[in-house]
């Protein structure tokens, strides 16, 4: 990996998991080679390894160091088995793994389930009008007839966006699963390390139909989420928005990802903005005492891994679903 991906920056998990957020670690000669980061839960008597909230890449940072791809690959095979070795005794760890980590091989032969999942990708955002030309007609109309209506405005209140997130949430019977405060730090670290853009669409009123964020490594932007007022829904603020993310990313990085979503309507509208299609991993173990709660669970999943504490509680409220999977 050439730069380190934001969700394993300090400041990304100081913001997002503050003093609570520990790692796997792999040193030589007083410097670390590998790491893997992640948050220790308790629930219901469970110990859960997952990762900090909102950090939807993440797994092991290993440095393979150079010479023959072989040999990098078998450098690589032999740190993260140390640091899966590292790792404390768990019911379950859970986690989504950057794109660009070398192979999960490692940790399929460790006995971990590796899931594919499905997000989409601009690769090159140098050209603005070749983006544009990819865009779904039905989409770049949206957005056409948003921009008449809406100016979009650079946001650094996190309140708003905490309030639009919550709005979302509410409008489809779903608790928003991290702290309100967690969008607070992400943006106020993110303004200060000039990692994040969040922008918010604004009707001549001065009513707010939309929020969007996202941040930033050195490679890419990442598409992390936001909400909008449910009686302004047909306003294409959401489109607008997302549109205007992906030019203000341009300006910093060189490719934009959507996230991800294995939703069959929330992947529709990522696919119309013209991006390519990119597999990444959800790789997880249980223990054998925890393997019908999270199979229960896994019948209920509905989108990644931020929500897993909710709908395991969720679960065992309910009494659990001690069926095979």
């Amino acid at each position: 990996m050439r730069t380190t991906p934001v969700f394993h920056e300090r400041w990304w998990l100081d913001a997002v998991a503050p003093g609570t957020w520990r790692e796997a670690r792999v040193e030589e000669n007083g410097q670390s080679v590998a790491r893997l980061p992640f948050v220790e839960q308790k629930l219901a008597g469970f110990r859960l390894l997952l990762a900090p909230p909102l950090s939807t890449r993440l797994g092991p940072l290993v440095d393979a160091g150079e010479g023959r791809y072989e040999t990098r690959l078998r450098r690589f095979d032999h740190l993260v088995d140390e640091l899966v070795d590292r790792l404390p005794p768990a019911d379950l760890f859970r986690q989504t793994f950057h794109p660009g980590l070398m192979s999960w091989l490692p940790f399929h032969r460790r006995g971990f389930r590796v899931e594919p999942q499905i997000s989409y990708v601009l690769d090159d955002l140098s050209d603005l009008d070749r983006l544009w030309a990819g865009v779904s007609g039905q989409t770049r109309r949206v957005i056409k007839n948003a921009g008449k209506t809406l100016e979009v405005q650079h946001d650094d209140d996190a309140e708003r966006l905490e309030r639009m997130v919550r709005s979302t949430f509410r409008r489809q019977r779903m608790e928003v699963p991290y702290d309100s405060s967690v969008l607070n730090r992400i943006v106020l670290a993110g303004l200060e390390h000039d990692r994040v853009t969040v922008l918010s669409a604004v009707d001549a009123s001065g009513a707010v139909h939309a929020s969007l964020y996202c941040v930033r490594d050195d490679e890419r932007a990442w598409y992390l989420g936001g909400g909008g007022d449910p009686a302004l829904r047909s306003s294409g603020a959401g489109s607008l928005l997302m549109w205007e993310l992906i030019k203000e990313s341009a300006k910093h990085v060189p490719a934009f990802d959507f996230e991800g979503s294995m939703l069959p309507g929330v992947e529709r509208y990522f696919r119309n903005f013209g991006g390519r299609q990119e597999t990444y991993f959800a790789v997880s173990r249980t223990s054998r005492r925890f393997a019908p709660v999270w199979a229960a669970h896994r019948r209920l999943r509905e989108s990644g891994s931020g929500e897993v504490v909710a709908r395991l509680r969720r679960v065992l409220q309910s009494g659990g679903d001690h069926q095979g999977s």
